[in-house]
């Protein structure tokens, strides 16, 4: 049987590392891309390329040698995104802009070369990394809200002009979690994260990265959004 390939961007640490140790698991190819710091971790069947999403050239390379490495792409998960924390009032055009530029147009041009190889192989699937900053912003979140809450109004139009060739099109709001940036955190925000959660807990990230291989692989659910945050309802 041939191997699946998937295309995870930001797949260097955190929610990205664990996806691509997730999938190469589950016998996938892995593609991966950075923008600064290189994997520190190996695995089989898998590819690293330095790119900047916010650039489309890069972006275009990037699906050229993708393909050209593994041949076609299954899975894209749009993964990378950056924040920059200031109030409306004391962000800069540059903040602003900076978020926007990854988090938004970034995602915009990974969906659009990714549809353009999915609608020749007339199969595919898409799942853009959301957050619940989308839904429940908060102090000092403006460009990375509206960012986020851009990524799921992107999520739902591809999924319509996708939907033809074959290609589902979702997005995953991750929650917290204990992993990366997450595990870094004091104990004081880890408690006030649990507390307003309905579970009293934080994100699994191994339930997490296993839900979002299977809905890699399913064929007719498409422009949804799927919460793994219990702190929204």
């Amino acid at each position: 049987m041939e191997k699946k390939t998937v295309l995870i961007t930001g797949a260097s640490r955190g929610i990205g590392k664990q996806l691509a140790l997730a999938f190469s698991k589950n016998n996938w190819n892995v593609c991966g891309c950075y923008k600064n710091n290189a994997p520190e971790f190996e695995i089989q069947n898998s590819k690293f390329f330095k790119t900047d999403i916010s650039n489309y050239k890069e972006v275009k390379d990037l699906i050229k040698n993708t393909t050209s490495e593994f041949g076609k792409i299954d899975c894209v998960i749009n993964n990378a995104s950056i924040t920059s924390g200031a109030t409306i009032f004391k962000m800069t055009d540059e903040m602003w802009n900076s978020v926007l530029k990854t988090d938004l147009s970034g995602t915009f041009y990974m969906v659009k070369e990714s549809l353009k190889q999915m609608i020749k192989q007339r199969s595919g699937s898409i799942i853009n990394i959301a957050s619940i900053a989308a839904f429940k912003p908060y102090v000092g979140s403006a460009s990375y809200s509206a960012s986020k809450a851009g990524v799921i109004a992107l999520t739902k139009t591809a999924a319509r002009e996708g939907g033809r060739f074959g290609i589902t099109v979702n997005a995953v709001l991750p929650g917290f979690h204990l992993s990366g940036m997450g595990g870094n955190s004091s104990d004081e925000y880890i408690d006030i994260v649990k507390k307003e959660s309905v579970l009293n807990t934080t994100t699994d990230i191994k339930e997490f990265t296993n839900f979002i291989v299977f809905l890699s692989q399913v064929k007719t659910v498409s422009g949804q959004t799927f919460n793994f945050d219990s702190r929204l309802l």
